[in-house]
């Protein structure tokens, strides 16, 4: 039965070490991730303002009918060239209208197949989120607005267990405008779009998954040792015994005492046991003592010691240390 006992104690506890184990490594593993996301969303936005700021300014002269073309391919080029990104900022699209929505120059070779005087105004550049363009200053900047184009992640089952925690990651879309200006006055002439997506979320999610494995299963060997500390700890308690019963009855063999045993003095009342040699009270000589004048004193009584000694040499068994709880 104590046996079966100890047993289980110690799954109790690995089970309640293991848990915390867990608990602990999925919050760290969601802390971690969180700040990754927010750095990874920042890294972009940041590398989207420099290149749109640096093509809005070197698009201020190439407004002419004869340069629009340079313009054209220098969009589709640097399209091309971040398609291959390793952090994953991938720029899809780089368009230029004016205010009535129609395109100027753009990757998209579908917006400008026919001359500029042919082409009709795009009704996606009259939305709001492409309009908030008309009313940035000169080399200001726009906030990044999410597109809402939705990524349903049909072929990875990992990124949609993820994607309910980091619900930006199926929105991977953005769009980020601003103004063009003409080189000599103030005065707005056009209106530069760029959509682009941020960062490799599928390789972020890769990384945070394999190092969240990795905590895991370090936090579960620390949590198996603690169990095994507190297993030992309990059988080690529940194995000491007391060689005294209720009733002061001494249960245990006087030629061979426990090592280490639990005594209650408060409910005991059985004998103490002392050192087997146990030293006499030194004699020491009398000395006549100087005589005094004669009263009448009571005689105190004689305390006889006989039955005290007797009683202490009478345990045989000899303590080695005690311990007094209480």
């Amino acid at each position: 039965m104590q046996i079966f006992k100890h047993i289980l104690f110690f799954i109790l506890a690995l089970l309640v070490c293991e848990g915390i184990a867990a608990g602990a490594s999925a919050w760290s593993f969601l802390e971690s991730s969180l700040a990754s996301f927010e750095q990874i969303k920042n890294l972009s936005d940041q590398r989207a303002r420099d290149t749109i700021g640096a093509i809005s300014k070197s698009s201020e002269g190439k407004l002419s009918k004869d340069r629009l073309e340079d313009l054209n391919f220098a969009f589709t080029r640097l399209v091309k060239v971040t398609s291959g990104d390793k952090e994953g900022f991938i720029i899809s699209e780089i368009s230029m209208t004016d205010d009535s929505g129609v395109v100027l120059a753009s990757s998209n070779e579908d917006y400008v197949s026919e001359s500029k005087t042919k082409r009709k105004p795009e009704p996606k550049f009259l939305s709001p989120s492409y309009t908030s363009a008309h009313h940035l200053r000169k080399w200001q900047i726009g906030t990044p607005i999410l597109l809402g184009e939705k990524n349903t992640f049909q072929n990875d089952k990992l990124m949609q267990i993820v994607s309910p925690y980091f619900p930006e990651i199926s929105e991977p879309s953005v769009l980020l405008s601003m103004a063009v200006y003409h080189p000599e006055k103030l005065e707005r002439v056009a209106s530069l779009h760029m959509k682009y997506e941020r960062g490799n979320f599928a390789h972020f999610v890769k990384i945070q998954t394999e190092l969240f494995w990795w905590t895991l299963q370090n936090n579960a060997i620390i949590a198996l040792i603690c169990a095994l500390i507190l297993g030992f700890s309990h059988l080690l308690i529940k194995s000491v015994r007391t060689s005294f019963t209720q009733d002061g009855k001494y249960i245990a063999d006087p030629s061979a005492p426990p090592l280490w045993e639990k005594v209650d003095f408060a409910q005991t009342q059985g004998p103490i046991r002392w050192r087997e040699n146990v030293s006499s009270t030194p004699s020491y000589p009398s000395q006549n003592p100087a005589p005094i004048s004669q009263s009448h004193v009571p005689a105190a009584p004689v305390v006889s010691t006989t039955s005290t000694a007797q009683a202490v040499n009478r345990e045989k068994a000899e303590i080695i240390d005690a311990i007094y709880l209480g």
